[in-house]
């Protein structure tokens, strides 16, 4: 009679269990890193947006209007880099006098200015359905729609962060 060589051998078990444990440990830290890298990318844009949020209206209250593209034109999907106080000696905001421009995290564009009549935001966009996206419908959780917006394309998802509306 030979019912041992239907059953399972200890080392087939204990390597099945292995197996087991190894996968589960990874997906338990890619899943921990993940949840991580979005709270660290919602951080850091709401402190940007703050630090962007006081040098505009610290430009503001110097010239009294918002800031403008280099010679005087309004925003318009302007770098912030490429944004000027118009103040009586003009600074950028480059890296001048008062004030830089906050480098956005990885997989996150450049943020851009745009004044439209009493509307002025700033923006940036990342790849729909990416972990930047994701961060994007989280932040807008915790503002109102007047404060941020939050578009989606057929590609990109676009945060808009209003500064007047």
């Amino acid at each position: 009679m030979n019912i041992y060589k239907k059953a399972f051998t200890l080392v087939e078990v204990l390597l099945t269990i292995f197996l087991v444990g190894v996968m589960s440990t990874l997906g338990y830290f890619y899943i921990s890193t993940s949840g991580l890298k979005q709270s660290e990318y919602k951080t850091a844009l709401q402190s940007q947006f703050n630090l962007i949020e006081s040098m505009v209206f610290q430009c503001k209250s110097l010239s009294e209007q918002m800031p403008n593209q280099v010679g005087g034109a309004n925003a318009l999907d302007t770098n912030l880099s490429e944004l000027e106080c118009n103040t009586s000696t003009p600074y950028k905001f480059d890296g001048g006098r008062n004030g830089f421009v906050p480098v956005p995290p990885t997989g996150f564009t450049a943020y851009t200015a745009t004044e439209a009549g009493t509307v002025f935001y700033i923006s940036t966009t990342a790849d729909n359905n990416s972990t930047q996206d994701e961060v994007f419908q989280k932040l807008a959780l915790n503002y109102t729609s007047t404060q941020a917006e939050l578009n989606h394309s057929a590609t990109t998802a676009t945060f808009k962060f209003y500064l007047s509306r």
